[in-house]
C-alpha cells in the first residue's frame, strides 16, 4: 500500500518542506514473504536456538549478521535479539513472540539497510523493557532501530515501554498493517526521519512524551508523520497526540486523539487534513497547532478547554505575521472553552463547512485572528459570549456575504435563518449561552431577504455540535426579517 506526499500549494510551505518523496524506499515487494528460505530462532525462557550460523548465539543474545528471512517463536525471560547487519535488508517474522530484558532493551536494531518485521496472523506478541537501563547510550527503546524499520501482517504486537520510549528509530518507521498496543513513559512511536502509517489498528498511550512523534530538524523534507488509513488511537497524559518539527498529513482513516495538557496535533510548519476522520476528545487542552494548518477535506471535531486550532509560530505576537489557518473543503465542529478559531496571521475560509460552539467567558471568542477574516466561499456558522468589541467579524476583503447576529435572548435557544420562501438555511443551537452569531453561506446574496426565528423545534436529519441537517424545522417565534445591504449585515434584536 503506497502513496506518493502529497504537494501542498507552496504559499502554505515556506520553509520549501513539503512535497517531496521521502518514502521512495519503501516498495511494494517489502511485504512479500518468502517461505522456502527461512532461518528460525527459538527462544525458551533463558535459551536460544537457531538453524542458521548468520545468527550468533551467546547466552541469552541472538545476534542476526545477514540479510534473509528469519522466524522468531518462543519467549525471552531476560536477554536481547540483536540485528547487526551493516547495509542488508532483513524480513523478521514474529510468530507469537515474547521478549523481555531486565536491564536494556530487548530489541535493538543496531545496523542495517532495511528490516521489515511481519506479525504473523492469529499470533500475540510482546516486548517489553526495564525501568531502568544499565547502558547510557543506545538502544533507549523498547524496540530501539538505527535503520529503516517498518511493521506489517495481521498479528498483534504490545510493547510495553518502561524506561522511555516504545518504539523508537533514528531512520523511519513505516506501519503498513498490524495490529498494536503501545505504551510509555515518553514517546509512543518515534521515527526520526518520519512515521507513515498506511493502515493498522493502533493504541498508543503515554505520559509525559508524544503519542506518535517525528523529530528530525536537520535534514531537508524529513520531519514529518503521514497517515493515509487505520483505526488509530492516541493518548498523552502531558504531551501531544502528535507532535512533528516539520508536517503532519492526514489523508485518511479514523483518529482519536487526547492530550490532557497539550495539543492533539502540533506541528512546527504545517497540519494539513485532507481526509478521515479526526476527533479530539474532550479534556484535551488544545486541538491543532501549528504556524500553518490547512483543511481541505475530511471530517475534523475538537472538544477542547483552550484554543481548538491555532495557527501560531509562538513569537506572543501583537501584529499580524504570516500565520494562516485556511479551510477549503472537509467539515470542522469545534466545542471549547477558549478561542475557537485562532490565527496570529491571516483566517481564510474558502469552502467546507465550519461550526464553532465558543466559550462561555466573555475575554474568549468564537474566532480570533490578528490578520484579515476573509471568506470567499463554503459555510461558517459560530457563536459566543457577550465580548464586545473582541468580536471578529469578516473582513471587506471578503467576496462572500455574512450576517453578525447579537441578541441578549439567544442563549441556548435554536436558531434558524431562513429565506422569504420558508427555505432554511441554516438550524443551530449554541450548546452553552450565547449573546452572537457569526453565519455565512453561498446563499446569503446581496439585496435579498431573510428572517431570524428562535425557538421552535427540529425533527428527522443529523445534528452534530449543534448543527442540524436533513430534516424539517417548526418555526418558533420570529425574531427579525431584513435584507442584505452589507458585506456584513449586522442583525440586533
Amino acid at each position: 500500500m503506497l502513496t506518493a506526499i502529497a504537494v501542498i500549494v507552496a504559499g502554505c510551505d515556506p520553509e520549501n518542506v513539503i512535497g517531496k518523496d521521502t518514502t521512495k524506499s519503501e516498495t511494494a515487494t517489502d511485504y512479500e514473504w518468502d517461505n522456502s528460505n527461512v532461518k528460525t530462532i527459538v527462544f525458551n525462557q533463558n535459551a536460544i536456538t537457531s538453524t542458521s550460523k548468520d545468527v550468533l548465539i551467546q547466552g541469552t543474545t541472538a545476534t542476526i549478521t545477514s540479510a534473509g528471512y528469519y522466524n522468531i517463536s518462543g519467549n525471552l525471560s531476560d536477554g536481547q535479539l540483536v540485528v547487526n547487519a551493516p547495509k542488508a535488508k532483513l524480513k523478521i517474522m514474529l510468530s507469537g513472540v515474547t521478549m523481555a530484558n531486565s536491564t536494556t532493551s530487548p530489541f535493538f536494531i543496531q545496523a542495517a539497510s532495511k528490516v521489515i518485521v511481519f506479525l504473523k496472523s492469529g499470533t500475540v506478541n510482546t516486548i517489553s523493557d526495564p525501568a531502568i537501563y544499565t547502558n547510557t547510550g543506545e538502544p533507549q527503546a523498547a524496540l530501539f532501530s538505527n535503520a529503516y524499520l517498518a511493521f506489517t501482517g495481521e498479528g498483534t504486537l504490545n510493547v510495553n515501554g518502561n524506561h522511555n520510549d516504545a518504539i523508537s528509530s533514528d531512520d523511519e518507521v513505516i506501519i503498513n498493517s498490524g495490529n498494536f498496543n503501545i505504551q510509555a513513559p515518553d514517546d509512543g512511536i518515534r521515527g526520526k526521519n518520519y512515521v507513515l502509517i498506511h493502515d493498522c489498528n493502533l493504541v498508543a498511550a503515554v505520559n509525559t512524551g508524544h503519542a506518535l512523534k517525528s523529530d528530525n530538524t536537520v535534514t531537508d523534507g524529513r520531519g514529518y508523520v503521514k497517515i493515509d488509513g487505520g483505526n488509530i488511537s492516541l493518548t498523552s497524559a502531558q504531551g501531544d497526540g502528535i507532535n512533528t518539527t516539520k508536517r503532519i498529513l492526514i489523508e485518511n482513516g479514523k483518529l482519536t486523539l487526547t492530550a490532557y495538557e497539550s495539543q492533539g496535533l502540533r506541528s512546527d510548519s504545517l497540519v494539513h487534513i485532507s481526509g478521515g476522520e479526526i476527533t479530539v476528545m474532550k479534556n484535551s487542552r488544545q486541538g491543532i497547532k501549528s504556524p500553518y494548518i490547512k483543511l481541505t477535506g475530511g471530517t475534523t471535531q475538537i472538544t477542547s478547554n483552550k484554543i481548538a486550532v491555532n495557527a501560531t509560530f509562538e513569537t506572543a505576537a501583537t501584529q499580524p505575521d504570516s500565520s494562516l489557518l485556511t479551510v477549503s473543503g472537509g467539515n470542522l465542529y469545534i466545542n471549547t472553552l477558549s478561542h475557537g478559531l485562532v490565527s496570529d496571521g491571516n483566517i481564510h475560509i474558502d469552502g467546507g463547512t465550519t461550526v464553532v460552539q465558543g466559550p462561555y467567558d466573555n475575554s474568549k471568542v468564537a474566532v480570533s485572528t490578528l490578520g484579515e477574516l476573509k471568506i470567499t466561499n463554503g459555510m461558517l456558522v459560530a457563536s459566543g459570549p457577550n465580548a464586545g468589541s473582541l468580536i471578529k467579524s469578516p473582513d471587506n476583503t471578503s467576496t462572500q456575504n455574512s450576517l453578525k447576529i447579537t441578541s441578549g435572548t439567544l442563549g441556548t435557544n435554536l436558531i434558524n435563518i431562513q429565506d422569504a420562501g420558508g427555505n432554511s438555511l441554516v438550524t443551530f443551537k449554541p450548546i452553552k449561552s450565547a449573546y452572537y452569531l457569526l453565519f455565512s453561506s453561498p446563499a446569503l446574496k446581496t439585496g435579498t431577504t431573510f428572517s431570524v426565528f428562535t425557538g421552535g423545534s427540529y425533527s428527522g436529519g443529523t445534528t452534530i455540535n449543534g448543527f442540524s441537517t436533513g430534516g424539517i424545522y417548526t418555526p418558533g417565534t420570529k425574531k427579525s426579517t431584513f435584507t442584505l445591504s452589507e458585506k456584513v449585515t449586522p442583525v440586533n434584536f
